[in-house]
């Protein structure tokens, strides 16, 4: 068994739903969070009058799926990321030694 984790700007979202859907991953989760970037000169006291921190809206799938499955769906993401200009998509597959 392993872990796909894959990273979009949130609007990526309908597509990556989609792909998961054209794939048959029978289930897996979305997760809405903030991506940051580190400045290359940040000021010492971070948020100086007022300045807004320069994150973008992600959202992450994590699915677990089957070994085959998973090297299929990274296959398929890189086809993916390749047909989409300026894509943000980063994916990654982790082996699950053990779970519950």
């Amino acid at each position: 068994m392993k872990l796909l984790i894959a990273i979009a700007v949130v609007e990526y979202r309908e597509r990556l739903q989609e792909f998961f859907s054209e794939h048959q991953v029978p289930s897996y989760n979305e997760i809405e969070m903030k991506g940051m970037r580190k400045l290359e000169r940040q000021h010492r006291l971070g948020n100086w009058f007022g300045q807004v921190s320069k994150g973008t809206d992600n959202i992450a799938f994590i699915a677990f799926v089957d070994n085959e499955q998973a090297d299929s769906l990274l296959e398929n993401l890189l086809k993916c990321k390749a047909e989409m200009p300026q894509c943000n998509i980063n994916a990654y597959v982790i082996d699950v030694e053990q779970g519950v």
